[in-house]
């Protein structure tokens, strides 16, 4: 599996109410979309536990056809349009664990580490904290930069000191059909 996001940052008086119109009208187009797990519809907003403003949606992908079509069929000319030029990172997925109640999630905790340099990766463990009350993780790495990401979902905000939380505004299911 693979993974993808872009995030974009907003300035500070950017009116986030724009986003989240944008994904009540239309985030349920990718429920049901070739190859997608889920994607999360990610915001932040400065001065809500957060320093800037960001729209950061997280994708994560069965295959690389569905990615491919979302990046080069028209979908992702949206966000071009809206945005500008952004770039996309992409990372393997090493690990994913959704409960049952995975998608009722409203927050998302990121957590970066570096993978250092070693004689030898056999064995290299990745490291997973694990919070209360999650219901759900996924740890992606990129071996271009040598690190990984670890995506922790609540359904309830984490009491954490970290500024890097994420509400999600829409979590699309890939593995429903898709209703336009």
């Amino acid at each position: 599996m693979q993974a993808m996001q872009y995030k974009i940052l907003l300035p500070a008086d950017y009116d986030m109410q724009i986003i989240k119109n944008r994904v009540n009208q239309s985030g349920y187009k990718m429920d049901g979309f070739e190859d997608l797990l889920f994607k999360a519809y990610l915001i932040s907003e400065q001065g809500n536990d957060n320093l800037t403003n960001s729209y950061c949606p997280l994708y994560v992908w069965s295959h690389t056809n569905g990615m491919t079509k979302f990046i080069f069929d028209g979908y992702f000319d949206n966000i071009i349009d809206s945005f500008g030029w952004q770039n996309i990172n992409i990372g393997i997925t090493t690990k994913i664990e959704l409960e049952d109640n995975f998608f009722h999630s409203k927050y998302v905790l990121e957590e970066h580490h570096a993978i250092p340099v070693q004689a030898k990766l056999k064995n290299f463990s990745f490291k997973i904290t694990k919070h209360q009350d999650q219901v759900g993780n996924v740890v992606i790495y990129n071996p271009d930069k040598w690190q990984y990401t670890l995506f922790t979902f609540f359904k309830e905000k984490p009491a954490s000191q970290q500024k890097n939380i994420y509400q999600i505004l829409y979590l699309a299911n890939g593995i429903v059909p898709a209703i336009y």
